[in-house]
């Protein structure tokens, strides 16, 4: 299951957002990696998809992903202000966070990512587009 919930495109953002540009190569070796033990066990199992005898499991993943998709983004986002000193009190953090959930909900809702079949890629196109 922890290989089904792996979501590289999500390490790459934030690797890209928030790790110095001399330290990425661990990132994309991490991600090789990742890709090769699931090739590997797909051929081993026989499957053409991770959690493929465990249908109901797999769903809840898909399901799952385009949600936890945008806190990702929001996550990283705020990760990367809070490091370049954006909002140095406590309350002022507080209002940032809240209102930046807000925003990049409602932007989400405007931009149709409310269907679980829009992943990241399209999320992060759509959002590109929106001034939160």
């Amino acid at each position: 299951m922890v290989l089904a919930k792996a979501e590289p495109e999500i390490h790459a953002h934030y690797e890209a957002n928030l790790v110095p540009e001399a330290h990425r190569a661990l990132g994309a070796s991490l991600r090789d990696a990742l890709e090769n033990t699931e090739a590997r066990l797909l051929d081993v199992l026989g499957h053409a998809q991770l959690l493929a005898d465990l249908p109901v499991l797999r769903r809840s993943i898909d399901v799952r992903n385009p949600y936890v998709d945008p806190l990702n983004l929001l996550q990283a986002e705020l990760l990367r202000r809070t490091r370049a000193g954006e909002g140095k009190d406590l309350e002022m953090r507080y209002v940032s966070v809240v209102n930046l959930y807000y925003r990049a909900r409602g932007a989400l809702l405007r931009c149709g990512l409310s269907s679980p079949q829009v992943g990241l890629p399209t999320a992060r196109r759509r959002l590109a587009n929106q001034s939160l």
